[in-house]
């Protein structure tokens, strides 16, 4: 197994979204890092 496929096992999208900084909401949306989102419109499960 190489450090990818270690680290996908181990670490949900979550996770690693809120350890950059990223708030994500009890249903799973939060505001786009890659545009300007004034509203959560991207879905991480």
């Amino acid at each position: 197994m190489n450090v990818f496929e270690a680290v996908k096992q181990s670490v949900t999208t979550r996770q690693a979204a809120e350890h950059y900084g990223i708030h994500v909401g009890r249903n799973g949306m939060a505001c786009c890092p890659f545009h300007n989102d004034k509203t959560p419109s991207m879905k991480l499960d």
